[in-house]
């Protein structure tokens, strides 16, 4: 007979870092913001500042004794949403008896749901960058477009990225190549391959300082770049570092796992009435999490789409 016992914390923990671990292992672009820790039960708004530029015309021609008028350096206020993600599976104890352990059942549910999390935690973040993108370059001829992405990013004085965030379960940074970074679907990416001026990341000629699923960059222009599985085909991405912040996974945010175990749960009867469990023969696992992303400079966030 398996063992139904109630998980301890121990392996609560560690079902919960390793759902965490899957979902930062597909949430690749948000190693690419700027994190923001929101503690529990402090609203549902994500509160990011920044710093506009000083205008050039703020540089005065000094004359000898006359004080030039000053500048301001200007704040700006950014707000996003946060919400709340989950997914949760029922099971049965005829399910259970086909593994030796409970345990066993909820590490591989745990695992599972944190990869799933984690793919729909990147295809909302994609969804929030892309609808707020300062300049949107037309996709068309792969050599101009990517020269476009190039000129609006200096124009705009986006910084590179020379860190981004780990994949790993503690808040934490690495270094990388400097650059600008673009994301492109696996389709797509083959047009980017096919730029002039492609290096593939297989000639870097190093294995240091290169991101999740980097395929290349574009040497003149400074631009690297990812390939990515939830990237529509005719849009792709383009930042510079401090255009996105996000509340981020890990740290305090963390991703809960919750179990209701045999007998705990309420069930439906043949003509689907609740009732309750009385016969111990089903349960619930699932794993929930907050999230929110927001566009901090739009300028220093490209969107290139077909017309």
């Amino acid at each position: 007979m398996a063992d139904y016992a109630t998980i301890n914390k121990d392996l609560v923990f560690a079902i919960e870092r390793k759902a965490l671990e899957n979902a930062k292992e597909e949430f690749v672009l948000d190693r690419f913001t700027d994190k923001k820790s929101m503690p529990q039960k402090s609203g549902n708004q994500l509160k990011f500042h920044r710093w506009e530029h000083i205008d050039e015309s703020g540089v005065s021609t000094l004359a000898e004794g006359v004080t030039p008028a000053s500048t301001e350096m200007v704040r700006v206020s950014i707000t996003g949403s946060l919400a709340r993600r989950g997914a949760w599976v029922p099971f049965t104890d005829e399910l259970m008896e086909q593994h030796e352990n409970a345990g066993e059942f909820h590490k591989q549910t745990g695992a599972e749901l944190g990869y799933t999390l984690g793919r729909v935690l990147e295809k909302d973040m994609f969804t929030v960058a892309l609808a707020g993108a300062g300049t949107t370059v037309a996709f068309s001829t792969i050599d101009a477009d990517l020269k476009s992405v190039r000129n609006a990013l200096r124009k705009a004085n986006a910084p590179k990225y020379t860190t981004i965030k780990t994949g790993s379960t503690k808040v934490g940074t690495k270094p990388v190549n400097s650059g600008w970074y673009g994301f492109f679907s696996l389709n797509d990416a083959d047009l980017a391959r096919a730029a002039t001026d492609f290096l593939s990341v297989e000639d870097y000629g190093y294995t240091d300082g290169i991101a999740p699923n980097e395929i290349g960059v574009i040497k003149s222009l400074g631009l690297r770049i990812i390939e990515s599985d939830y990237l529509v085909d005719g849009n792709a991405l383009f930042l510079g570092d401090g255009g996105i912040g996000s509340l981020g996974l890990g740290g305090k945010n963390k991703i809960e796992y919750i179990v209701r175990e045999l007998g705990d749960a309420v069930g439906v009867n043949a003509t689907g009435d609740a009732v309750t469990d009385a016969l111990k023969q089903n349960g619930t696992s699932g794993v929930k999490s907050r999230t929110g992303s927001v566009v901090l400079n739009p300028a220093y966030v490209i969107k290139m789409a077909t017309v």
